[in-house]
């Protein structure tokens, strides 16, 4: 798997990146009620490029990420933009469940191909959220395995189905996938674009006892 205590130093010395989590940010909250009120957790944050690019238009903020090189960086950059709403934690939530308060709303960009278990993942991302919080997942369409190099041991790519399937499985509803925007990666001295969804749910409000 990519090292990315290694990457941390120079990750966002790459343009793209910013521009590309800017234009994610802007495709969450075309998407999602984003309101100044919501407690938010962006996980597999990396340096922390779609938090910073959020955390203007919500309460709080807490970035969870378990390469301790990127949180590192990523608080640097929370120290530069003066922000006192937004934190940066190491934290795997696939090695220990969220032990803190619910959040409203949980993001994610590019995290997801990573992760060798995912509905693992999703169900304590789930059980991190507020019964009628909401989750914004952003990853690679389907690819063939052209993003990666040789080698790499994550996903390559989700299918609409199987991520339909797997937010159901983990407790969320009204779950929709659709093109947000596309990534660009150069391979073999060309530039080429791949897809990137945006997948979002809201999590299952459990019935109220019957009163009668």
């Amino acid at each position: 798997m990519t090292d990315f205590d290694e990457l941390a130093q120079g990750w966002d010395a790459d343009p793209r990146r910013t521009e590309r989590a800017r234009r994610a940010a802007d495709a969450i909250a075309a998407a999602v009620p984003v309101q100044d009120t919501m407690r938010v957790l962006e996980y597999g944050a990396g340096t922390g490029l779609l938090g910073l690019a959020l955390a203007g238009r919500v309460r709080e903020l807490v970035m969870l990420d378990s390469s301790a090189g990127m949180v590192e960086v990523a608080r640097s950059r929370i120290a530069e933009s003066g922000l006192s709403s937004v934190s940066a934690e190491l934290g795997d939530l696939t090695v220990a469940p969220w032990a803190g308060e619910p959040f409203d709303l949980v993001v994610s960009l590019m995290a997801l191909h990573h992760v060798p278990d995912v509905c693992l993942l999703l169900r304590r991302l789930s059980e991190a959220t507020r019964p009628g919080g909401w989750i914004a997942v952003l990853d690679l369409e389907p690819e063939g395995g052209d993003y990666h190099d040789p080698g790499f041991e994550g996903h390559h790519g989700f299918s609409r189905g199987t991520l339909r399937r797997a937010f159901a499985a983990a407790g969320y509803a009204r779950v929709t996938v659709r093109n947000a925007l596309t990534t660009e990666r150069e391979i073999d001295g060309q530039l080429r674009r791949f897809g990137v969804f945006l997948a979002t749910a809201q999590r299952e409000t459990p019935p109220r006892p019957d009163a009668g």
